[in-house]
């Protein structure tokens, strides 16, 4: 007796407001390392490596993960960012709980209805159905490996990397706004309400960022699977 299960692509995106266009990270099963803070770290890393415009501010809008360790890690990894300048301001932003509907949702909402009427059976498959989501081009699919197989998308172990010079932010889910600065390295001004006054927590440990990141490699499919 033999079973058929369906093969797993997961989809990542980011959305860039100011065009916009939305860069959706496609997945194959065997490419995944899960969906943790190394995976979401990892993306929006090379999100800023291949498609970055050389921004020095950024305002970022995030769903607010139900995991006070995902969040925490985002923002060690954005404070390495402006400590390392390679930006000069960050505003970071997590959605109110109940209320995470923005710009991916749209495009989100548009693949899901779009993959009803469409057949799918592999990943060109896919990648066809998102680059005609719109007829002006505005999804985009970045794939772990291009056209002549060579892997452009990483994975690193930035939450062992990160916690050797950050601290967590205590209670992190009770604030929805965080601001980094370069003149303030490896503070964290932090916000429960937009229009509020803000509070500053430093959660450096040490002032000399040094150390090479651990590159992980996914472990791909099982003999079950395959």
């Amino acid at each position: 007796t033999y079973f058929k299960s369906l093969y797993n692509i997961q989809v990542f995106g980011i959305c860039e407001d100011a065009f916009p266009i939305q860069q959706n990270y496609l997945i194959k099963e065997e490419e995944s390392i899960g969906k943790g803070a190394n995976a979401v770290i990892s993306f929006v890393h090379n999100y800023f490596s291949l498609h970055g415009l050389g921004e020095t501010k950024l305002v970022i809008h995030a769903d607010n993960c139900a995991g006070q360790n995902k969040n925490n890690a985002m923002i060690m990894y954005l404070v390495w960012r402006v400590a390392s300048g390679l930006h000069s301001q960050i505003t970071y932003s997590f959605m109110v709980a109940g209320h995470t509907k923005f710009s991916p949702d749209g495009f989100f909402g548009l693949l899901k209805l779009k993959l009803q009427r469409s057949e799918v059976d592999n990943l060109d498959d896919l990648v066809e159905v998102i680059e005609k989501l719109t007829i002006r081009g505005f999804n985009k699919v970045q794939t772990i490996y291009d056209k002549n197989k060579n892997r452009v998308v990483h994975f690193y172990n930035w939450t062992e990397f990160l916690s050797k010079y950050f601290k967590s932010i205590p209670n992190i889910l009770q604030y929805h706004h965080f601001i980094l600065h370069k003149d303030n390295i490896g503070k964290v001004e932090v916000k429960k309400k937009i229009d509020e006054n803000t509070q500053t927590i430093n959660i450096m440990k040490s002032n000399k960022i040094i150390g090479f990141l651990q590159e992980i490699f996914p472990k791909g499919l099982s003999n079950e699977r395959k």
